[in-house]
């Protein structure tokens, strides 16, 4: 996308987030319920800010299983590789004296 399509978009995004919001989301029966009890105010709210965090979560594990996933194989991979380092740097033909 070229610069000057980007501006448009952002200046679009801009002028979409300073547009005066609708403060009747809730329906009558909600609104009345949640104005007379805290508590179950305070439970709305924590069910809002679950709902809201779920799928950051499932993103977040899903990101952190293939990372470990990606790890893991680099490990096993190393693994493999260094008993030959490890045979160059002993070679076998050396015999390992042992003084007393």
């Amino acid at each position: 996308m070229s610069r000057s399509g980007l501006l448009v978009l952002f200046a679009v995004a801009a002028f979409l987030a300073l547009l005066p919001a609708d403060g009747s989301g809730q329906c009558s029966m909600c609104r009345t319920a949640l104005e007379q009890n805290e508590e179950v105010a305070a439970s709305f709210n924590n069910a809002i800010l679950f709902l809201l965090a779920m799928p950051y979560a499932v993103f977040a594990s899903g990101v952190g299983y293939v990372l470990v996933s990606r790890r893991r194989r680099a490990r096993r991979s190393a693994a493999v590789t260094a008993p030959e380092v490890r045979a160059e740097l002993l070679p076998a033909d050396d015999p390992i004296s042992v003084t007393s």
